[in-house]
């Protein structure tokens, strides 16, 4: 597989996701919304993404554990296994030919080695951190061992991954955050590789009326994940916050 820098695509395919949840979370809102809305609760999901239509078998993140994030104090609720979940679009963690990673935190990337035969694109500056990580992040870093088991390719910035599928260097939430481009019969759907809810991208009033995005309580750098979601905003027809319940429920996006 070669990597493209940058990726503008030719014509146009026509892609699907289909969203594959592994836990549901329960939080208070101000870990998605920075500042925002500080006292309310969101119930949010974590999952797996797979994109139909593309020559190879791709899924966007490879899935956490409820155990791990209950043992690091967070209310989660297990929903399905990558193997259960997968079954939906008829396939085994064996037969997933590449994941891209959208960050290193473990509920996106702890379950990698599961999937054998996967290449796995992840971001230099991502992989440069997680494995010297500082000890802000280091609690939710996916540990060195595990990583070291995995095909990695790393990709520096923007680049095209297969016909219709790109990434975007989305920084902000963690060092080194990509988002996933897909081709789609509605147009460019991006899905967030920062942690988001629906509020991040159109936040609610009054705050709504004094900026247009909302960076993700947890970060690193809160100016750059305004610019990252910014740019996504920006640039999508279809913008799927990782975290958020409406396209995690729909069948397919679009």
């Amino acid at each position: 597989m070669q990597i493209e820098k940058g990726g503008k695509e030719g014509k146009m395919a026509k892609l699907k996701i289909y969203p594959l949840p592994l836990m549901k979370l329960k939080s208070p809102r101000g870990i998605l919304t920075y500042l925002v809305n500080m006292g309310d609760a969101a119930e949010t999901y974590a999952s797996i993404w797979y994109i139909e239509g593309a020559k190879e078998r791709i899924l966007i993140d490879a899935g956490g554990s409820a155990e791990t994030m209950v043992r690091r104090g967070h209310s989660a609720e297990h929903i399905a296994s990558p193997a259960d979940a997968l079954k939906r679009v008829g396939f085994t963690p064996d037969e997933i030919n590449i994941i891209i990673c959208t960050h290193l935190h473990n509920d996106h990337m702890e379950l990698g080695h599961l999937y054998k035969n996967a290449k796995f694109i992840i971001q230099k500056k991502e992989l440069e951190a997680n494995f010297n990580p500082h000890p802000l992040e280091a609690p939710r870093c996916v540990p060195r061992n595990l990583l070291e088991r995995l095909d990695l390719q790393v990709v520096d910035g923007d680049a095209k991954i297969v016909e219709g599928v790109r990434v975007l260097f989305t920084p902000g939430h963690t060092r080194g955050g990509q988002s996933v481009v897909v081709d789609t019969a509605k147009g460019k759907v991006i899905v967030s590789g920062l942690c988001t809810i629906r509020d991040n991208f159109e936040p609610p009033e009054p705050i709504g009326k004094l900026m247009p995005v909302i960076p993700p309580g947890i970060h690193l750098d809160a100016r750059e994940a305004f610019d990252s979601l910014m740019r996504i905003k920006q640039q999508a027809d279809i913008v799927v916050p990782l975290h958020d319940p409406e396209f995690v429920l729909q069948s397919h996006i679009p």
